[in-house]
C-alpha cells in the first residue's frame, strides 16, 4: 500500500491564544512586516535565509507526514573569506573532566547572553555553553532545512533553531517540500529538491510519516512507498558525505516513524542519519508527545524539545529537538573538518549522556546530545610519529636544562584522540623536568675507556645519559662520548688541590618511536675543584654541561582540512646552563648536594668499601 494522501500535521506551539495545533498568527512574531518595523532589534533588517522554492504540485502528494515545531531567537548567517583548507584547531589539555579546559568566566560570558539565556534550561540540557566557550560557532557548514519554507510557522520556527547560538555561523537554507500540513510535494520531487542541495552538508528533516519503523520491511517496500528518486538521492547525499537528521515523529509511539527506519533498510545511509527523539526539559524525561527511538536505537539520540521560545511563542515537538541536532554536526564539522560523516555521527552517539536504561536503550537511544563531551577529546590521547606508530601522551621527562630550551622555543603541537581529531596543547604542560641524578648515575656508572695518557692529558671513552628522554621524546640513553682531559695536582702543606676539566664530544642517538628525530655533535664540559686535608676531601665541581650541539624534533602540528597530519621541524639549541656540585668526604663517606639551574636539586651520600668472604 502506498502513504495516505492525508498529511497529518502534529504542530505543538504555544501562543497567547487556546489551540494545542495552531498556526502562526500574524502580528505575534518577525514574519509579519508591521511587527517586524516595530521591533527593529529583534527581527533585524536583513534576510536570515536563503529560499529555494520548489513550484508545488496540485493536489495532496503520496506523503503521509508530521511536522513537529521548535524555535530559537538567536540568527545568524553571517561567513567569511577564511581559506577554506585551513582547519580551526581546538586547544585543549587532554583533560578528562567536564569542561577542564574552560575558565569560569568564559563559561559564564557564554551562557548570559540574551539568545542564550531565552531558552538556558534547553540549551544547558546539551551543554550548549561549553562549545561556545571553546570558540564553535558552525563556521562552514551549510543545512539544508527540508520544510515548509519560511513563510509558515513551522519552517521559520525550524530554521530560526537551526541558525540560533549553537551554529550561528552555519549557512541555513530553506528548501521547500511543503505548501501546508495537507500539501506535500511528491516523493520524486523531493529528491530533485534534495538534488539541487548539492552544497548543504547537513540536511534536516523535521517530519515524519504516520506508519511505525517496525512496518518497514525492505528496501523495495521503501521504494514502493516513496519514490526511486527520492531514494536515490538519499543515497547520492550519503556518499558524497551529507548527513540527515530526521525527526522522529510526535505519536507517543514506543517505535519512531517509518521514515527514521530508513538505515535499516538502506546500509548506504548507516552513518549518515540521526533520529532525534524530544526531551521535555521541565520534566525530565522523554516528551510525553515524542516517539521513542525503538529499533532505530543504534542511530537515535534524545534532544530538548519542549517549550523553546521563538520569538514571543514557544514551540514544541520532534521537529523542534531535530535542528538542535542538526546545529550540533554543524559545531563538529567547523572543528573539525577532516572528520568523516560516520565519524561525526559515531562521535555524536558515544559522547551522548547515557539516559534510562544503561548502554543504549529502546526510549533515548544513545542518551543526550552533549556538546560538552563532543568537543574534546575521547580516548587515549596519542602522538603521531611521523614513519612509525602513535605514542600515548604522557609527560615526557628530560633533563632540566634542555627541558627548559624545548619550553623557551614553545613549539607548536598537538595530539590526537581516538578519531584521529587533533587538538592543540601547550609542551610546557607536557614536559616535566627530570634531571639526571648524579648520586644514581655513579653508582652504575660504566668505567672510563681510557685509551691514552700523556701526562697530565687523558684521552678515552665514556658514555652519558646527558639527553636521557623518555616518553614520545625517548632517546637511546647510555650514548658513547670521545673526551680529553687534565688533571693536574699541587701541594702546598698538607693540603693537596686538584684540578679536573674534560671535554667531550659525541652524537647521541635516537629511536624509531620518538618525535626527537636527530643530534647534531654535542660538546659538554666538566670541571672540578677538589682540596684534600688528611682525611677529608672538600670540593667545588660542574658536572657535565652542553656548552654546543642542537637536537631536531619532528612535531605533529594539526591536521589539514582534508585529514593530512601536519608536521613541523624544530632545531632546538642544547647550550646548558651549569649545575653546581659541592662535595665532602671524610675517608670513604662522601656527601654531596647538585644545585640545578632547573628542577629539583639532589642530596646523596656515598659509602665506598670492600667486602670479603
Amino acid at each position: 500500500m502506498r502513504f495516505a494522501r492525508i498529511l497529518l500535521l502534529s504542530c505543538y506551539m504555544t501562543t497567547p491564544y487556546t489551540g494545542a495545533l495552531a498556526r502562526y498568527t500574524p502580528g505575534l512574531d518577525c514574519l509579519d512586516s508591521e511587527y517586524a518595523d516595530a521591533h527593529p532589534a529583534e527581527c533585524g533588517k536583513k534576510s536570515y535565509f536563503t529560499a529555494t522554492t520548489i513550484s508545488m504540485m496540485s493536489g495532496a502528494t503520496l506523503l503521509g507526514g508530521a511536522l513537529a515545531w521548535l524555535g530559537m531567537s538567536a540568527w545568524g548567517n553571517e561567513t567569511d573569506s577564511a581559506d577554506p583548507t585551513q582547519t580551526f584547531q581546538p586547544t585543549l589539555p587532554a583533560y578528562n573532566m567536564v569542561g577542564g579546559d574552560v575558565e569560569s568566566i568564559h563559561l559564564a560570558t557564554a551562557t548570559t547572553t540574551p539568545e542564550y539565556e531565552k531558552n538556558a534550561n534547553q540549551y544547558d540540557d546539551i551543554r550548549l555553553g561549553y562549545s561556545i566557550a571553546r570558540g564553535f560557532t558552525g563556521r562552514g557548514s551549510t543545512i539544508a532545512i527540508l520544510d515548509s519554507g519560511d513563510d509558515t510557522w513551522h519552517g521559520y520556527a525550524v530554521a530560526t533553531i537551526a541558525s540560533g547560538p549553537i551554529s550561528p555561523n552555519a549557512t541555513v537554507q530553506q528548501y521547500k517540500i511543503a505548501n501546508s500540513p495537507t500539501d506535500f510535494l511528491p516523493y520524486s520531487d523531493i529528491g530533485d529538491v534534495i538534488q539541487s542541495a548539492s552544497d548543504a552538508d547537513i540536511f534536516n528533516a523535521s517530519w515524519s510519516v504516520p506508519m511505525r519503523a517496525t512496518e518497514l520491511a525492505s528496501r523495495q517496500q521503501l521504494i514502493r512507498l516513496t519514490n526511486e528518486h527520492f531514494v536515490s538521492q538519499l543515497i547520492q547525499s550519503a556518499n558524497r558525505g551529507a548527513i540527515f537528521v530526521w525527526a522522529a515523529g510526535n505519536d507517543a509511539s514506543a517505535q519512531s516513524s517509518l521514515l527514521s527506519a530508513m538505515p535499516a533498510v538502506i546500509p548506504e545511509l548507516q552513518g549518515h542519519f540521526v533520529n532525534v527523539v524530544a526531551w521535555d526539559t521541565s520534566k525530565n524525561t522523554l516528551a510525553d508527545y515524542s516517539n521513542a527511538c525503538g529499533i532505530t536505537k543504534q542511530w537515535c539520540i534524545t534532544a530538548p524539545g519542549t517549550g523553546i521560545s521563538v520569538g514571543h511563542q514557544h514551540a514544541t515537538g520532534t521537529s523542534f529537538a531535530t535542528p538542535i541536532v542538526s546545529s550540533a554536526i554543524a559545531v563538529i564539522k567547523e572543528a573539525f573538518p577532516y572528520m568523516s560523516a560516520p565519524e561525526i555521527t559515531s562521535l555524536l552517539f558515544e559522547t551522548a549522556r547515557d539516559l534510562g536504561e544503561p548502554g543504549v536503550d529502546d526510549i533515548y537511544g544513545h542518551g543526550m546530545l552533549d556538546l560538552e563531551r563532543a568537543t574534546r577529546p575521547v580516548g587515549v590521547p596519542l602522538v603521531p610519529i611521523d614513519g612509525a606508530p602513535a605514542q600515548e601522551l604522557h609527560a615526557v621527562r628530560m633533563p632540566g636544562t634542555i627541558a627548559r630550551n624545548i619550553i623557551d622555543t614553545n613549539p607548536q603541537f598537538a595530539y590526537f584522540d581516538k578519531y584521529g581529531r587533533a587538538f592543540n596543547a601547550n609542551i610546557s604542560d607536557i614536559i616535566s623536568i627530570k634531571n639526571p641524578g648524579i648520586g644514581f648515575q655513579r653508582l652504575r656508572a660504566t668505567p672510563e675507556i681510557n685509551v691514552l695518557k700523556l701526562g697530565a692529558l687523558e684521552f678515552g671513552l665514556m658514555t652519558s645519559d646527558i639527553v636521557l628522554g623518555d616518553g614520545f621524546m625517548q632517546t637511546r640513553g647510555n650514548d658513547m662520548f670521545n673526551f680529553v682531559g687534565t688533571k693536574n695536582s699541587i701541594t702546598f702543606g698538607d693540603i693537596t688541590l686538584t684540578q679536573r676539566i674534560r671535554i667531550a664530544f659525541g652524537t647521541p642517538q635516537t629511536t624509531t618511536n620518538s618525535v626527537i628525530t636527530n643530534f647534531s655533535n654535542i660538546y659538554m664540559t666538566s670541571i672540578g675543584l677538589d682540596a684534600q686535608y688528611q682525611d677529608w676531601t672538600f670540593g667545588i665541581s660542574i658536572p657535565d654541561t652542553i656548552i654546543d650541539g642542537t637536537m631536531t624534533m619532528r612535531l605533529p602540528t594539526g591536521k589539514n582540512a582534508t585529514g593530512t597530519i601536519i608536521y613541523r621541524d624544530y632545531s632546538i639549541d642544547l647550550m646548558s646552563r651549569p649545575a653546581i656540585e659541592y662535595s665532602a668526604s671524610y675517608k670513604s663517606i662522601t656527601a654531596s648536594f647538585v644545585d640545578y639551574p632547573y628542577g629539583t636539586d639532589e642530596f646523596f651520600i656515598m659509602v665506598k668499601g670492600n667486602i670479603k668472604f
